[in-house]
């Protein structure tokens, strides 16, 4: 489990997923909270079936502007994400992607002072 670098930081990490897809998730996201957000990067020694690329951001979730009605957000397939934080800065973010795509709950893991959640984002048509 990756730390925030504060109880309002949220941790995003993206798997998957293509380059464009990772991107078109890091830009909803940079969108809904636009002062908050890290430098997206890549995690991985080489990419690749045995070692899948691991895209991941951290997002402030107190520079989130009102709660978006953002339209879908196209996706060429479906990305695995996986949020970590403490729990009402994770259920903003959550928010801001089920504004943005079609999420499928995959579970939550509660901490003592952090939850993990893990969605599945779907193209619209899938």
């Amino acid at each position: 489990m990756s730390r925030p670098e504060s109880p309002d930081h949220v941790s995003v990490h993206l798997t998957g997923c293509h380059h464009q897809d990772a991107g078109a998730v890091f830009r909803a996201l940079e969108t809904a909270f636009p002062e908050g957000a890290a430098e997206p990067r890549s995690e991985t020694a080489a990419a690749g079936p045995e070692h899948p690329m691991v895209w991941c951001m951290v997002v402030d979730a107190r520079t989130r502007r009102t709660p978006s009605e953002a339209a879908d957000v196209p996706l060429q397939g479906p990305v695995d994400v996986d949020l970590f934080g403490a729990a009402d800065p994770v259920r903003q973010v959550k928010e801001e992607l089920e504004a943005a795509f079609i999420v499928e709950n995959r579970g939550t893991v509660p901490g003592e002072h952090e939850l993990e959640a893990r969605l599945r984002l779907t193209p619209s048509g899938a």
